[in-house]
């Protein structure tokens, strides 16, 4: 849709311009996949939410929103409404080209606003106006999370969650002051839009991060490492910081949130896995030993650290750990490395199932097997050639004799018919009548 006196439709070519790109298969037109996830924080920022409000002339948004008129009259899904100053300050995303500074001026006017119902108006285009002019706009932000009515707190702290993916800079501040905040509602809200910057903006939520798990109260300090298995899957030093210094918290709550990190670590940092379970592993909390014991199945017990670990395992006071170590012995020990060890511990073992186990451990099966589970150790036999003539041939099995002497016997003809003699085939048949015919 062309420009029509300074205004644009958004949904026309700022709609297609913001639109983001999608690969497609040169020969099929198809999309590709890129495994990529859309991020919905985005998203929401980019629309506006739909209403009556949209089917404002793009020429009466700006004077109803400047209160010069009190009402406009629309039809919206086939009935009549009657919009109001509220209404078009909803509409004002869709304000583009040379009015865009008076929009701005407009919605800074609703945000400051004494009206309850234009400050709420505001904080639903905030997001939107943002991406075109943000200057003073998250000032108001900042203030209209403490606003005395509760409903425009409500609405700002929606509005934080949206904007702070996409500001993460302009938000830093605010979030900063939310997440500390004694009102657990807002408390509650900061959290969910630090999810959001997390998912992202990695850096960044490290960094909140890092500030939180350093303050007293422990709660806070859980609230921060519940974010860590979000972040696992960025390889970022601070990260393994952030988790190595939460296994080692004082709160329970917050050695168990970073517990919980070490499974998706293990795919993608499984070296500094292995260092952070040497921690995790001997905590006296169970959950985070359970933790520990889940990730320790990812990774490789090959490996020097986690042999030691494995070993030192066995003698660990957790009962479930130390008969997951067992188990794992016969893969990184020989079969008589792991019965000098199941020796040792089967003298200090009180659990009857391990106990049970350590036994089975402690069996060779080459002496003390049964006959088959012997003769699986016995080397296969050279396999002997036969010999024609040879007199170190094996003797013949009773069934060989019995085959040999039935081919050995005569054949009786059964043929009536008498067969010439080698001087009738020679001589021919004069032979006998006494013919010869050189006389």
């Amino acid at each position: 849709m062309p420009p029509s006196d300074g205004f644009e439709e958004v949904g026309s070519a700022v709609g297609d311009m913001m639109r983001e790109y999608i690969a497609r298969d040169p020969k099929t037109g198809k999309p590709l996949s890129t495994g990529r996830k859309r991020s919905h924080g985005l998203e929401l920022a980019y629309r506006p939410g739909e209403g009556a409000w949209d089917a404002i002339p793009l020429d009466r948004i700006l004077p109803l929103a400047n209160g010069e008129i009190e009402v406009e009259s629309v039809i919206w899904k086939d009935k009549e409404r009657l919009l109001r100053r509220t209404d078009a300050i909803r509409a004002l995303p869709r304000v583009r080209g040379k009015n865009q500074q008076e929009a701005h001026r407009a919605l800074e006017s609703a945000l400051g606003h004494l009206d309850t119902r234009l400050r709420i108006a505001g904080l639903e285009s905030l997001p939107y106006c943002a991406l075109q002019h943000s200057e003073s706009l998250f000032e108001h932000l900042h203030e209209l999370l403490e606003d005395i009515d509760p409903e425009v707190q409500k609405i700002a702290q929606k509005c934080l969650v949206i904007v702070a993916p996409v500001f993460p800079s302009a938000t830093e501040e605010t979030l900063r002051r939310e997440l500390r905040s004694q009102e657990k509602h807002r408390q509650r809200s900061a959290f969910e839009a630090l999810k959001q910057v997390a998912d992202s903006w990695p850096e960044v939520a490290e960094l909140h991060i890092d500030e939180l798990i350093r303050e007293e109260e422990g709660t806070l300090r859980g609230l921060a490492a519940a974010l860590l298995p979000r972040l696992a899957k960025h390889k970022s030093a601070t990260l393994w910081d952030l988790v190595g210094w939460c296994l080692q918290d004082e709160a329970v709550v917050v050695r168990r949130h970073a517990a919980r990190s070490l499974l998706p670590l293990a795919d993608h940092a499984p070296k500094v896995t292995q260092i952070a379970l040497e921690i995790a592993f001997f905590d006296e909390d169970e959950q985070v030993r359970k933790s520990a014991l889940k990730a320790s199945r990812k990774l490789d017990p090959n490996s020097f650290r986690m042999q030691r670990l494995i070993t030192d395992g066995t003698r660990h006071s957790d009962r479930n750990i130390r008969l997951s170590c067992i188990k794992m012995l016969p893969i990184i020990m020989v079969d008589a490395e792991v019965r000098i060890m199941a020796s040792e511990l089967l003298h200090q073992e009180t659990d009857s199932e391990i106990k049970s186990l350590l036994q089975e451990l402690m069996i060779d099966e080459s002496l003390e097997g049964t006959e088959a589970e012997k003769n699986a150790f016995l080397a296969p036999a050279e396999k002997v050639e036969r010999d024609e003539g040879s007199l170190a041939l094996p003797p013949l099995k009773e069934k060989e004799i019995s085959a040999q002497k039935e081919v050995e016997k005569p054949v009786k003809s059964t043929d009536s018919v008498r067969r010439p003699t080698q001087d009738e085939i020679f001589y021919g048949d004069d032979f006998d009548e006494g013919r010869d015919e050189f006389v």
